[in-house]
């Protein structure tokens, strides 16, 4: 076996007068297998998907603020047609006050002048009332009083006989008051001070007081010693009332130390 390790032969070159390539160059162009690329995956699918997402986003954004703005442009119509509404109610009242306010000054005016006299309207307002001032004293206790003098008065009540008279039935308030005054005690003074109703001719005693130890027996120093009595009493129309004291001749002549009234509570 023998081995050939003579020189190499050189490549040998051809020119194409053409202008073409070398004839080497196609030598290996067509000895060497050409490299194919690998095929492309096809992906046109995946950007439309994407567009499509984000133009589905954006249009449900906007139809919602759409909404919202409708929601607060129907508000703000709805609050000015109230608000125009309530100025319109408003100046329709104001004009018919105005139109309403001289007629009632013209009602009232007449009814003030043609109105009653307020001493007149006090006068039907007054209740039956009586009161008396002073007494003189008589033999039998009973006892005389003065309707005329400083405060005494009577109204819707008469005067009669020392007494006085009903003339309306009705709740009364009775009141009486009387001093006693002496230079001398004894330990058996009793001093006695009623009032009495006459009804139908019989005479009663309603209310009555009585007075004692009030002074030192044997003392020559002079007293006094008042009795008060006040109550109240269902009257009726022509009832009689008047009072009586046990020793007349022992009251103080001191006229305002002594009185005798009523007045009608209902």
């Amino acid at each position: 076996m023998s081995n050939n390790f003579g020189p190499l032969s050189q490549p040998v070159f051809t020119v194409d007068s053409g202008g073409g390539q070398p004839k080497q160059h196609q030598y290996y162009e067509q000895r060497m297998p050409r490299h194919t690329e690998p095929p492309m995956v096809p992906c046109w699918t995946f950007p439309p998907a994407r567009a499509e997402m984000k133009r589905k986003s954006w249009g449900g954004l906007n139809a919602g603020m759409a909404w919202v703005l409708t929601l607060i442009l129907l508000l703000v119509f709805a609050a000015l047609g109230l608000g125009a509404y309530q100025i319109l109610r408003l100046q329709t009242e104001v004009e018919r006050l105005t139109q309403e306010r001289p007629t009632q000054i013209q009602r009232i005016a007449p009814q003030r002048q043609v109105g009653l006299n307020p001493a007149e309207l006090n006068k039907n307002k007054q209740k039956s009332a009586a009161h008396l001032i002073g007494v003189e004293s008589a033999s039998s206790g009973a006892l005389n009083w003065d309707e005329n003098l400083g405060e005494a008065f009577t109204h819707g009540i008469k005067y009669r006989n020392g007494g006085l008279q009903v003339n309306e039935s009705g709740l009364y308030f009775i009141y009486s008051r009387v001093e006693f005054l002496s230079r001398t005690c004894k330990s058996s003074d009793l001093h006695g001070h009623a009032i009495n109703r006459k009804r139908n001719g019989r005479n009663r005693i309603i209310m009555e007081d009585h007075t004692e130890g009030f002074c030192t027996p044997g003392s020559n120093q002079p007293w006094t010693t008042g009795s008060q009595l006040g109550f109240l009493q269902q009257l009726r129309q022509s009832d009689w009332l008047s009072v009586n004291v046990s020793h007349p001749h022992l009251l103080n002549k001191n006229y305002h130390n002594n009185y005798f009234g009523l007045f009608k509570i209902h």
